[in-house]
């Protein structure tokens, strides 16, 4: 009786545990709470000014970026300059205006003499006599630093030439030409577009009331988001207080409001970025994070009382078997699906782990998806691929013609160049009406042509049915591109033929290329589609890779050859059906 009385009065194994437990989790929440909560908050905050440091640091590479491309801009157009500015040729002059052009950010391209007076520009007649012109800060600048030194001129309504009134930054450098056999000093000016500027420095995403402004070298505003606001004194900005500060991060308090300040220099023109971010707004997942945070913490504690409760009543046999199971996993058997019944602990450990195991499956199946999706994702690309050795020898090619007085062939070249470029562009798109491929085909075999002579002749065919199918694009010109490098220096003395046709039944598109080259010899053609590309383009693997990857394997190339007498290329395709990227 004795030691059964002894025995009751004992505490239960259970209450035990359950108090340890209760003990430990209320020790770690206490702990959690105290010492590391404050420091969580403290790094949690100063990771979010880290990751706004950062944008604002981008921001200055963009903005650097776009500084060079500019100054890249102005130097190549003073390489254009002529040997003599007063003689016949006036390509130069053609080439600052195709230049002018093609760029929608530069509002015009000027060559003044060292006096002020205009000898050319894009934007028009001079508005100013040369005296005004030779006292305006842009030309003295360019004079007095000499060489390739550029001034950057503050943004400003431009009144240079007659009938323009644009917004723009003026950028200009002294330059040297020849003129009545002497070496003349003159200023190259390049009147940049205000708005693109202003479009880049607002693209920098800050919070949602946050932004960036410029300041030049001299604390002056460059670009500011609230300009207009600040001209008629209804926004101030306290430049004073962030020319104390060079590079860097500070914080001040506009509105009740604290704010996070980041300088940083812009390498080229030494002006400032600065980024304004407002802290609550920049710290709004932060704060999202700690609140998640605290009730996965409350919940995990009444979670652990939970288990702790119901596993001190003997769960060592279900716990063997879970850790039975698990083995088999280790030995690398995923196929195992645990029974969900027992205690509830159990139950959820098998639950958890069942789901594990069904994640695990799924993550494998979805890494075979994806390298899938990455190979036809790199295929894809390889139609933005643009051979630069054929670039490079059309350009030369242009050069020579315009050298040479061609001027209208070399014209014809360059648009033929860049309808080539549109069409293989086209805006990002995966696939083109089969109109479109053939254009892109013609154009290259135009410039080919105008290239190689006479050294081959061509056709292309179409019918009005598949001249309205849709194709993956740039499929074509691989195969044309092939049958030149590969059949125009192999035939001697004759003219090299090819054969381009699109055509329909009552399911498929075909596009056939056949030249009258040597052909191809009969061991060579089982592995034809099995070769990378070379130095010549794209390459038939990669265009048959293309096709079977987007409509399947019943589809893609075939090679018919005989040797020394013809070579002819089939491309299938289904009907009525685009790309699937």
């Amino acid at each position: 009786m004795t030691n059964t009385a002894e025995t009751k009065k004992g505490f239960s194994l259970h209450r035990v545990l359950l108090s340890m437990f209760l003990a430990s989790i209320g020790i770690i929440l206490v702990f959690l709470i105290i010492a590391l909560m404050p420091r969580t908050v403290s790094l949690l905050q100063t990771n979010a000014v880290d990751r706004t440091k950062e944008t604002v640091l981008q921001g200055v590479k963009s903005l650097d970026l776009f500084v060079d491309n500019l100054l890249s801009s102005l130097n190549y157009a003073a390489t254009l300059l002529p040997n003599d500015i007063d003689g016949e040729d006036t390509a130069w002059q053609e080439r600052l205006s195709f230049m002018d052009l093609s760029r929608e950010d530069i509002s015009a391209l000027a060559l003044f003499d060292k006096d002020g007076a205009l000898i050319y520009s894009t934007g028009g007649q001079a508005a100013l006599p040369p005296e005004q012109v030779n006292a305006l800060p842009f030309f003295q600048k360019a004079l007095e630093r000499q060489g390739t030194a550029l001034f950057f001129s503050l943004p400003h309504v431009q009144n240079l030439f007659a009938g323009q009134r644009r917004y723009v930054l003026s950028v200009s450098r002294s330059v040297e030409y020849m003129q009545d056999g002497r070496i003349s000093t003159g200023v190259m000016l390049m009147d940049v577009e205000y708005r693109s500027l202003r479009s880049l420095i607002e693209s920098i995403p800050l919070g949602q009331s946050g932004y960036v402004y410029l300041l030049d070298e001299t604390n002056r505003l460059v670009s500011h988001p609230y300009e207009q606001r600040i001209d008629s004194g209804l926004f101030y900005e306290d430049i004073a207080a962030v020319a104390k500060n060079l590079v860097g991060v500070t914080k001040d308090t506009v509105g009740g409001k604290e704010r996070v300040l980041i300088t940083a220099t812009v390498n080229k023109t030494r002006w400032r970025m600065v980024g304004v971010a407002y802290f609550d707004e920049i710290t709004t997942l932060e704060s999202a994070f700690i609140r998640i945070f605290s009730v996965v913490l409350v919940g995990a504690a009444l979670l652990a009382f939970a288990f702790a409760a119901l596993s001190s009543h003997f769960v060592t046999r279900p716990i063997t078997a879970v850790e039975s199971s698990m083995q088999k996993v280790i030995k690398g058997n995923l196929n195992v699906t645990l029974n969900e019944g027992g205690f509830r602990e159990i139950r959820s450990v098998s639950s958890a782990f069942n789901h594990m195991l069904t994640r695990i499956r799924a993550l494998m199946d979805q890494i075979v998806v994806e390298q899938e999706t990455k190979r036809l994702y790199e295929l894809n690309a390889l139609q933005a691929q643009i051979n630069p050795h054929f670039l490079y020898n059309t350009l030369d090619s242009i050069i020579w013609m315009e050298e040479r007085g061609r001027g209208k062939e070399a014209i014809t070249m360059v648009s033929a160049l860049a309808k080539l470029f549109r069409i293989a562009i086209s805006k990002g798109k995966s696939n083109i009406q089969v109109e479109e491929e053939l254009e892109h085909v013609r154009n290259y075999l135009i410039i080919q042509k105008m290239r190689f002579k006479d050294k081959f002749a061509y056709t292309l065919e179409a019918t009005e049915e598949s001249l309205k199918e849709s194709t993956v694009k740039l499929i074509v010109q691989p195969i044309v591109e092939n049958c030149i490098n590969h059949a125009i220096d192999q035939i001697s003395g004759d003219e090299l033929h090819i054969d381009i046709r699109a055509f329909t039944d009552a399911s498929n598109l075909y596009f056939t290329v056949r030249d009258d080259g040597v052909g191809i010899a009969p061991e060579q053609l089982p592995d034809l589609l099995m070769q990378s590309p070379g130095t010549s383009g794209i390459g038939l693997k990669n265009v048959h890779e293309r096709i079977t990857l987007t409509y399947g394997s019943a589809y893609g190339l075939s090679v018919e050859s005989l040797e020394n007498d013809y070579t002819l290329v089939t491309i299938t395709l289904p009907r009525g059906k685009g790309a699937q990227v």
